[in-house]
C-alpha cells in the first residue's frame, strides 16, 4: 500500500539534495534517482505501460527532470517528478496508439493464445489483460483507478498529487471504476 507515510523518506531528500543536484553533483542526482525511481516505476506501470515500456519512461522522466530541474520551485520532489512521468507515458500511449492502428489496418491477422498449462502463464496472462483494460481508460480515469486502488493512496493524497480537488478525485474514481467493470465484462475477465 502507498500511503503518505511511505512517500516520507522521498520528501527527506528535500531542498539540500535538489540544490546539490542543481550544481551538478552527481552523487545527489543519484540518492535523488534512487529515492525515486521504484514510485516513478510503478507510476508508469499504472497508467498503462509494460514493465519494459515503463523502465525507459521513467529514464525519460529523469532526463526531462534534469533537464528543467531549475523550474522546480519548492514543495515534494515526488509530485513534480509524478507530473513528468505522467506526461511521458501519455505521450508513449498515443504513439503506440497510432502504431497499433496502422499495424492493425496493415495486418488483419489475430492470434488467440493457446490455454495456460501453469498457474503461472495464467496469472501473467490475467495481468496482461487487466493491464488491457486499464489502457482502454481515459488518461484521468486510469490515473484516479490506478493510484487509488493499486497504489493505496486517499482521495486526498491524489487530488495533491495531480492538482485536483478531492470531488473530481471522486468523479473519476468512480466513473473510472464502471469502465474498468464494463470493460473487464466485455473482455470476458468478470462474469
Amino acid at each position: 500500500m502507498f500511503a503518505l507515510a511511505a512517500m516520507q523518506p522521498m520528501e527527506l531528500i528535500g531542498d539540500a539534495t535538489i540544490e546539490a543536484c542543481r550544481v551538478g553533483d552527481s552523487a545527489a542526482w543519484r540518492t535523488l534517482y534512487d529515492s525515486h525511481f521504484d514510485f516513478a516505476f510503478r507510476v508508469a506501470r499504472r497508467l498503462g505501460l509494460t514493465a519494459a515500456e515503463a523502465e525507459d519512461a521513467v529514464h525519460e522522466a529523469f532526463v526531462v527532470a534534469f533537464r528543467r530541474l531549475d523550474t522546480f520551485q519548492h514543495g515534494v520532489f515526488a509530485h513534480w517528478l509524478y507530473r513528468i512521468v505522467s506526461n511521458v507515458v501519455a505521450a508513449q500511449l498515443r504513439k503506440q496508439r497510432v502504431r497499433t492502428f496502422f499495424h492493425d489496418l496493415w495486418s488483419r491477422e489475430e492470434t488467440e493464445l493457446a490455454p495456460a498449462a501453469e498457474p503461472a502463464v495464467a496469472a501473467r496472462q490475467h495481468l496482461a489483460a487487466v493491464e488491457k483494460v486499464l489502457r482502454e481508460l481515459s488518461q484521468t480515469k486510469r490515473e484516479a483507478f490506478a493510484l487509488h486502488e493499486l497504489e493505496g493512496m486517499t482521495h486526498e493524497e491524489i487530488a495533491q498529487l495531480t492538482g485536483t480537488n478531492v470531488s473530481t478525485v471522486r468523479t473519476r474514481l468512480h466513473y473510472a471504476r464502471k469502465d474498468f467493470e464494463a470493460i473487464a465484462r466485455k473482455r470476458g475477465l468478470l462474469p
